[in-house]
């Protein structure tokens, strides 16, 4: 796969991005390979189930996605805030890592590898200045934490949990000063959502109720880039999962839509800004990524063949990720 460079300054319709990314040329349906290059201003990366590698598609033309890496196991990938750098968890076996690579091209690297006291590294999200990963992981059977690492791989910490209330998904607020999480009784479902101080690792309490129809968040939660909302999967009675969002100010959840069918799956939100989010969904027994503005009923299809989103947005105030 060919990948060359970076050039100046690109203004989006969305945002202005310092720097672009000149990525080589070739069809759709994952490639690699050879033609003219193209510039990368904006779009999205995510998984797909066969082979589990990050994809990275341009939002001009998502049928022609380019395969940034190629060793499998890989979940949640997550832009930096500058759009140049993709961090996302990798599993092989009972072993798991993180993981960085360049939106440019290239060989990931490991930034951390799980342990006996550090196991199953997931959800990671880059800082806001792009210096530090916060991510989940287990450190006993029952329960779960949140921690921090330097993207050298320096300076690891726990940050909150590993006791008997757990921790996980956490999502950077704008300022890089805090992160919001999901928690719940060790060992049980994640039920409550609390903003953790970053330097004390002091938990604030946000809300211990998802609304009437969310019993526990699934996967992940994810402030906005305006730090007005949070987007969230819950799981529901039946079992299966939809999208929620939470207004940070008044504390009230709303369920986003309703699918055609009561088995379908709606999860791994990620915001575009304020008032739009992307998730996956397998309706129709497709994995596809949908785009939804906040309060419609109807989204619509943004990458084929796609799961486990993150959307490249530079808006004037930092974006929070995932």
């Amino acid at each position: 796969m060919h990948r060359i460079g970076l050039c100046g300054v690109v203004v989006l319709a969305v945002a202005s991005v310092q720097g672009c990314f000149l990525l080589g040329g070739g069809g759709g349906g994952g490639g690699t390979g050879g033609g003219t290059a193209t510039v990368f201003v904006s779009g999205y990366v995510t998984v797909r189930k066969d082979g589990r590698n990050v994809i990275l598609t341009d939002e001009r033309d998502v049928n022609a996605p380019v395969q940034l890496t190629s060793i499998g196991g890989a979940s949640m990938p997550s832009f930096s805030r500058d759009g140049r750098q993709v961090v996302f968890a990798r599993k092989s076996g009972q072993d798991s890592e993180l993981m960085v690579v360049l939106v440019s091209g290239g060989t990931p690297s490991t930034i951390l590898r799980s342990s006996a006291t550090q196991q199953n590294l997931r959800t990671p999200s880059f800082s806001p200045d792009g210096m530090r990963i916060a991510f989940a992981y287990d450190e006993n059977a029952t329960s779960s934490s949140v921690g921090l690492v330097n993207v050298d791989g320096s300076n690891f910490r726990k940050l909150v949990g590993g006791g008997a209330l757990a921790y996980s998904s956490p999502s950077w607020f704008p300022d890089g000063n805090s992160l919001l999480v999901s928690a719940g009784n060790a060992g049980l479902m994640q039920t409550q959502i609390e903003r953790i101080d970053v330097t004390s690792g002091t938990p604030t309490n946000i809300t211990n109720t998802l609304g009437n129809e969310a019993l526990a968040i699934a996967s992940r939660i994810v402030v906005s880039p305006d730090a007005r909302r949070a987007v969230f999967d819950g799981r529901v009675s039946s079992g299966v999962t939809r999208i929620f969002v939470l207004d940070l100010t008044t504390r009230m959840v709303s369920l986003q839509r309703v699918p055609s069918s009561g088995t379908v799956n709606d999860s791994a939100p990620a915001w575009v800004d304020g008032n739009t989010f992307v998730f996956s969904s397998d309706e129709g027994g497709n994995d596809q990524v949908y785009r939804q503005v906040v309060g419609a009923s109807s989204p619509t299809l943004a990458v084929p063949l796609a799961i486990e989103p993150s959307v490249f947005v530079k808006t004037v105030a930092a974006d929070a990720g995932p």
